[in-house]
């Protein structure tokens, strides 16, 4: 979840840093920055404060929220939404760290991770810092034994890779190539067509290829049966551990993608 909202507050950084204008007047990007801060507030704050507990830090990266509020709900320049965003990226980083690392040194139930996501983490460290993140957080997700919804769980594995996507195929090089064209209702490369460009750029053969694709299919197919799961009180037990055993396959369908697209070798 931390993730999810680090990966947004870049992503409405970068679209500021597009413009031309001194402030930023349009709704839209005054819209994005309201639902990030809500999002932090009611989603993402009681996580951390759960782990780390009420800190004077804490309460320093609330008044950054609470200044982007105050930007959206005037005419201010752009270079102010680009330093508190900026600040709130850095800071969301240590807390997403802070966060899993904590928890999973007192988690006694819990395996460390694998030799395999050893693998996946130091490579995605490497590469994409905030997708590592991710799949670290869906990680300790997995062995929280207090863990009551998987929702979240199924995105941050599904966010590392559509980050890891990006990083490895950017929207202009894959438009760029003669076999693009946009899917139905699309108007930017999918998750599916950024997989092609990535094998036919490493010349694999169009059996892995479609292998991989359909792989990426049966990962948005689980995690969108996990988000759309109803929990009732009277069979939340099942439906808590059947949403687990899907965000397990979710994860097993990642980890096989990754070891496809960063090309590890055991």
């Amino acid at each position: 979840m931390i993730g999810q909202l680090i990966s947004d507050v870049e992503a409405l950084a970068a679209s500021l840093r597009r413009g031309h204008a001194v402030n930023v007047n349009d709704q839209s990007s005054k819209d994005r920055a309201i639902d990030l801060t809500s999002r932090y507030f009611n989603e993402v704050r009681p996580l951390i404060v759960k782990s780390n507990g009420e800190t004077d830090g804490q309460h320093a990266h609330d008044e950054l929220w609470q200044q982007l509020l105050r930007l959206a709900h005037g005419s201010n320049s752009r270079r102010s939404y680009l330093k508190i965003l900026s600040l709130l990226r850095a800071q969301l980083r240590e807390f997403s760290i802070s966060t899993i690392a904590r928890p999973m040194a007192s988690v006694k139930s819990g395996q460390p991770p694998t030799q395999e996501e050893n693998l996946i983490l130091d490579t995605l460290e490497s590469l994409v810092p905030s997708a590592a993140l991710s799949y670290r957080q869906g990680l300790y997700d997995l062995i929280d034994p207090e863990r009551m919804s998987y929702r979240g769980t199924a995105a941050e594995f599904r966010e590392s890779l559509r980050e890891t996507l990006d990083h490895l195929a950017p929207d202009p090089d894959v438009e760029g190539q003669d076999w693009y064209k946009p899917e139905d209702d699309q108007t930017k490369p999918t998750m599916k067509q950024k997989v092609r460009y990535v094998l036919k750029l490493r010349e694999r053969k169009k059996a892995q290829t479609i292998s991989v694709e359909k792989t990426l299919g049966l990962v948005d197919e689980l995690t969108g049966q996990v988000m759309r799961a109803v929990y009732d009180r009277a069979s939340l037990a099942s439906h808590v551990n059947q949403s687990r055993d899907e965000v397990k396959k979710v994860k097993r369908y990642v980890d096989t993608i990754f070891f496809d697209l960063l090309e590890i070798r055991l």
